[in-house]
């Protein structure tokens, strides 16, 4: 009952969460309760997992890496300078590298490294 309580309070647009959250797994609208608290935030990264075609994890991992924050930070001449494809390819990989280096920062490498 607590869980429905919370999604009505934090979902209180009918018409997003009949044509945004429909399309969304439940476990992945838990994760988006549980782990953001701005209603601007959950409409972010719920449309973006949509438009991702993301799994549970990789949205966890996308929240826990704080994309909404870094998105549109890198500074590129992309759109300018290439074709459409190539351009959102382009900025899809920078963004990708950007994602990668926040996750190595985090890992502990439990084997040896012999130097």
């Amino acid at each position: 009952m607590a869980t429905r309580r919370a999604f009505a309070e934090a979902w209180p647009d009918a018409e997003f969460v009949q044509a945004v959250l429909a399309q969304l797994p439940w476990y992945h609208q838990l994760a988006l309760l549980d782990k953001l608290h701005t209603p601007e935030e959950r409409r972010w990264y719920a449309e973006k997992a949509i438009e991702n075609n993301w799994s549970r994890n990789v949205l966890v991992s996308q929240i826990d890496t704080r994309l909404h924050q870094r998105s549109g930070s890198a500074v590129t001449n992309f759109k300018h300078t290439l074709p459409q494809p190539d351009s959102d390819l382009a900025v899809s990989v920078s963004s990708m590298k950007q994602i990668v280096q926040a996750c190595v920062s985090k890992w502990e490498y439990p084997f040896p490294v012999f130097g």
